[in-house]
């Protein structure tokens, strides 16, 4: 018999709740409260989130951001600025052990991303995972998808999953965004360039290393891309799950305060 996990589906939130719910969820599994989860959620408004380290106003615009609505939100994991607008979000929180998950950060990611490459898999979406060479840019301004890291997703040469990882109480959340459409009109009023570029160069260089999967002519629902990943997970793992929740909403009509140009 399969172990069960469980699988939450959650409504949209707001910035801050949707990092507190992932937290919560590691404290529970941590405290034995309950099993292994699988988080799939969006948020509402849309909020920029900021890597643990970074400095907000050296990320972002932030009279922009607040012009526009959007929720400004710390994550607790590392990493570079996400615009959390078209996409689906995933949270897992397992045990930190090595009959479950490989040890180190970059061992992690890869096997990770296996259930990444399954959902994609299920959807008939060509994948393909950057190589081990493949780094993020550090602690730098700009935003998570403007460099493929090791052992995330890219199809048709672009980016489209952005993770990062946290390691507390003896658990290891990975959370990560899956787009659906790159907000790059959005990403142009709020984000601040990387160090050498201008706003349009490295707006253009964005464009050109990432996208969503409607951008890419995929056409899929954010139902059959979170079921697609809750299958994924399962199959890696050997898991069933427990589901908790509704159907998944990625929120794709959620309107900022203002038209973006």
């Amino acid at each position: 018999m399969k172990d069960k996990w469980r699988l939450l589906y959650d409504s949209p939130m707001p910035g801050a709740a949707n990092m507190q719910r992932d937290l919560e969820i590691l404290k529970e599994v941590a405290a034995g409260e309950a099993p292994p989860t699988l988080r799939l959620y969006s948020w509402a408004p849309p909020a920029l989130s900021i890597g643990r380290f970074q400095k907000a106003n050296t990320v972002a615009d932030l009279e922009s951001c607040r012009r526009l609505g959007l929720d400004i939100v710390r994550r607790p994991t590392g990493g570079r600025a996400i615009l959390h607008h078209q996409e689906l979000t995933y949270c897992l929180v397992i045990p930190d052990q090595r009959a479950l998950i490989p040890a180190g950060v970059v061992p992690a990611y890869r096997f990770i991303s296996r259930a990444l490459l399954h959902a994609f898999e299920i959807l008939q979406i060509e994948a393909e995972l950057n190589s081990e060479e493949a780094r993020g840019g550090g602690l730098v301004a700009g935003s998570c998808f403007d460099t493929p890291s090791a052992y995330e997703l890219c199809v048709a040469g672009k980016k489209v999953v952005g993770s990062a990882q946290l390691r507390r109480e003896g658990m290891l959340l990975q959370h990560g965004s899956i787009l659906l459409k790159l907000p790059l009109a959005i990403y142009r009023q709020v984000l601040q360039p990387r160090a050498g570029y201008d706003q349009d160069t490295y707006l253009a260089s964005l464009a050109g290393r990432s996208a969503g999967l409607l951008d890419l002519g995929y056409k899929i629902t954010g139902d059959e891309l979170a079921n697609a990943l809750s299958t994924g997970f399962a199959r890696l793992f050997n898991v069933e799950w427990g589901v908790t929740g509704g159907r998944f909403s990625c929120h794709l009509s959620c309107h900022l305060k203002e038209v973006v140009k």
